[in-house]
Parts: structure tokens; sequence; C-alpha cells
């Protein structure tokens, strides 16, 4: 594993993530038809009791020599009509679903009432049982073995106005890579600010294995349309047989939302 323990991970009380995503990608199931999203449900029903169905997911491979940008240009692709697209499984409370499609399984946790559910003791394990419950039915039905290309860790935060700050005005309250300027100088103080990063991911023998991207954007809050500001981190590789970079991923995000935050908010959150 690379790096150190989990237990040096700055933790919080109350800490602003409000959604996290945990994605294992793999190699197609040619075979597997709608009838068998229905057979799956049937074994996890009594924890997902709702289903909706939602357009599939373009598979993503993180390259090492990735350009920045992307061609523009039209793309044609068969469909099978025969195959569901991508289907979610939620639960009664509506703050747990499972989003499977014929090369991808998604664990979500989306806040509700409940406090978020910490990754080692809660998220890691129950994404464990239910994509093990996968594998079992895959087997059983003899559509064939997961072979995993890429995983995926995703953590929402909605950073709001009111709490230690007041306006998008004061980025340097919230994130700790922006010092304003004098607001006597040019160009003065920011109506608000907005990021986009990337940042290598490597193995404990220095091998890049894929890529943290940082995406900060203003935004209002629609229940009361305070200004907040939306900070998602995604960690996205490959490790091992696949799933260990779920442990590797999460460290990644944790890490450096602490990093990239600041002491202040750090407080108001109650880190422990």
């Amino acid at each position: 594993m690379p790096d150190s323990p989990e237990n040096d991970l700055l933790d919080f009380d109350n800490p602003p993530v409000v959604e996290t995503v945990f994605s294992a990608q793999f190699e197609k199931l040619p075979t597997m038809r709608s009838v068998h999203f229905g057979l799956f449900w049937q074994r996890i029903r009594d924890r997902f009791p709702s289903t909706e169905e939602h357009p599939p997911l373009d598979p993503v491979i993180e390259q090492q020599t990735e350009r920045v940008g992307h061609a523009v240009g039209l793309r044609f692709e068969a469909v099978d009509t025969l195959s569901p697209q991508r289907v979610w499984f939620v639960n009664d409370t509506g703050d747990q679903l499972i989003q499977l499609q014929t090369d991808r399984f998604i664990k979500n946790w989306r806040k509700r009432d409940a406090d978020y559910p910490r990754y080692k003791h809660s998220i890691k394990p129950a994404f464990d049982r239910d994509f093990q419950e996968l594998q079992l039915f895959l087997t059983e039905e003899k559509l064939g073995q997961l072979k995993i290309n890429q995983c995926e860790v995703t953590y929402v935060n909605h950073i709001v106005a009111g709490e230690g700050w007041s306006s998008w005005t004061e980025v340097e309250k919230v994130f700790s890579f922006w010092k304003n300027p004098p607001a006597e100088s040019y160009p003065g103080l920011p109506e608000d600010m907005a990021l986009r990063a990337r940042f290598p991911i490597f193995d404990p023998n220095r091998n890049w294995i894929g890529r943290l991207h940082v995406e900060v954007q203003p935004a209002l809050r629609t229940t009361d349309m305070k200004p907040m500001y939306v900070m998602n981190l995604t960690a996205r590789g490959m490790y091992g047989k696949g799933l260990e970079f779920l442990d590797i991923g999460h460290r990644w995000v944790v890490k450096s939302f602490a990093q990239l935050t600041t002491e202040h908010m750090h407080n108001l959150w109650r880190k422990k």
C-alpha cells in the first residue's frame, strides 16, 4: 500500500461532503441482458427496493500520456437495444444506491439526514459486500468473470457561505492555494474563483498508476440560494487486480482535500 497508514488521515465531525462515489469499471459482459438486471435486483431488493433507468456512462481509462483537451468530432456506435443502459437500485431513504451497467459497478452515498458514514467502517465494507454479491451472481448465471480495468473514487463537497466565510470573494478563507491581492491593487478582489487541476498518482515504487482530478466551482445552494463552492475530488486509476486502488484513491482524495483547504475551515468542520 502506498504511503502511510489510514490512521494519519485528517477527520472531521462535520465534514462538507455531500456525496461519495466508488466505482469499478470492467470489460463489458457481452451476454448480460435486461433479465439479468432483474434477477440481480431480486438478490438485493430487500435493501434496495426502488429502481431507475439512466443512459450508460462511457468507459474511461486514465492514460499517463493523455493530452490536455479533447478532439472534437462525431462518434457512431452500434447500440444493443436488448441490453439495459444503466440501472439504479436505491434504498428506502435514498441515501445509498447501486448503479450497474454491463461494464461498471458503482456505489453511491448521498447526504440526506444521516451523518457521513466513515470509509473504513461503513462505506468500504458495504461496497465490498455488494460487489461480491455481483460476482457471485455472475458466476451462478454463467455470465463470465469480471476483469477490472479501472477504479474510481469521488468525493463531492458543498462548502456553504455563512460557515466561516460570507461571499465568493473570500476565497482565501476557504482554500489554501489562493491568497487575495491587496484590494487597492490590480486586479483587485475576485468576484469568485474556479479551478480545474490534475495530479499524478504513483505507487510505492514511483510507478504512475492514475490521476487525481480536482474541480472547484462557485454555485448557489438550491434550498436557500446561499453562495457555496462545490469541490469535487476524483482519484482514478488501476493498481494490482483493481479494487486495491480504492484504498489508494480514498487516501489521495482525503489527504489532498486537507491540503487544499484552510485550517480556518478545518476548525469550523471540527477537526478531530
